[in-house]
């Protein structure tokens, strides 16, 4: 069975191509915060080399050593290998003729749209799945979201010495839900008024928590917090060991690696089956991902049930 190639459709295989390879990058959320590389050709494991950390007290004074004495003392460079084994992540849809006749829809080019915002949701869970092994934790389960722990976030980065940006993703519900991020900026209370008998509460002006509260009335969203840039995924599990508690994590661009196919993240072709009347259309990702340095990610499970 022949497979239909761009060079003979390059018309209609051109805009489901284009269509798959845009909405992928909409989709994805995690793809620019973590360290990614491609494999070289003819390999499909990327390494990232973990550098442990010199504490200060390697470095030794005139005290330890005489002044034009020899420095016997050596201070060893150490790495581990984190590898990540580039796999296959598919996706297939097959298009009858009489489908694609019948539709008043462009239902090939959404089959493209389709397929690649599954393969880049596919991406977000595997990326964001590594974020509840972190070591390190704040908040836990049955907890509310404060503050606090997000400061408390940055402060375990900030001791492991893990770069800048600090990247903080959160659930949708730990952004917007009564519980999450933007409630925290804002005082929703009310004012009651009459007897406990009638229904007479009054909402007052909401509080706001200066410029980020503002921000999140006006855009819905808070871009930075904390010394965080703050982005949301729909991949995060938002009922963890079945306790209501979504999965949110802070990372330092180290913490996680993506290791990419020799050929590319991405590839959506199709294939014509005569004897079925229908072309199928495979959308395939190529990617591993690793867990470079614990050091540099926070755990942050919260309730948000």
């Amino acid at each position: 069975m022949a497979v239909t190639t761009t060079s003979v459709a390059a018309g209609g295989l051109g805009k489901i191509v284009g269509d798959a390879v845009i909405a992928f990058n909409k989709t994805n959320v995690m793809l620019p915060l973590v360290t990614a590389v491609q494999a070289v050709k003819g390999a499909n494991t990327v390494q990232f080399p973990d550098y442990t950390k010199v504490a200060s007290s390697s470095v030794r004074t005139n005290s330890d050593d005489a002044e034009g004495a020899d420095t016997s003392t050596i201070t060893s460079i150490t790495t581990a290998a984190r590898s990540a084994t580039v796999g296959e992540h598919i996706i297939r849809a097959d298009v009858t003729d009489l489908a694609r006749m019948g539709s008043a829809d462009d239902i090939v080019g959404n089959t493209g749209d389709i397929l690649g915002n599954a393969v880049g949701a596919k991406l977000d869970a595997d990326l964001t799945a590594l974020g509840t092994g972190f070591s390190q934790t704040e908040c836990g389960a049955g907890e509310l979201l404060a503050i606090s722990h997000v400061f408390g976030a940055m402060r375990q980065l900030r001791s492991a010495g893990a770069p800048f940006p600090y990247n903080l993703v959160l659930s949708a519900k730990q952004v917007w839900g009564p519980k999450g991020l933007i409630s925290l900026t804002h005082n929703t209370a009310l004012d009651t008024a009459g007897s406990s008998t009638t229904d007479t509460a009054t909402a007052r002006a909401i509080g706001v928590l200066g410029s980020k509260g503002e921000e999140a009335l006006n855009t819905g969203m808070i871009g930075s917090f904390a010394g965080f840039d703050v982005y949301w995924s729909d991949q995060i599990n938002e009922n963890q060991g079945g306790g209501g508690d979504a999965a949110g994590f802070a990372f330092s661009k180290g913490a996680i690696g993506l290791g990419i196919g020799s050929e590319g993240l991405f590839r959506l072709e199709s294939q014509r089956d005569a004897s079925k009347r229908a072309t199928e259309y495979v959308a395939v990702g190529f990617w591993g991902e690793v867990e470079i340095k614990d050091a540099f990610g926070v755990y942050i499970l919260s309730d948000v049930s």
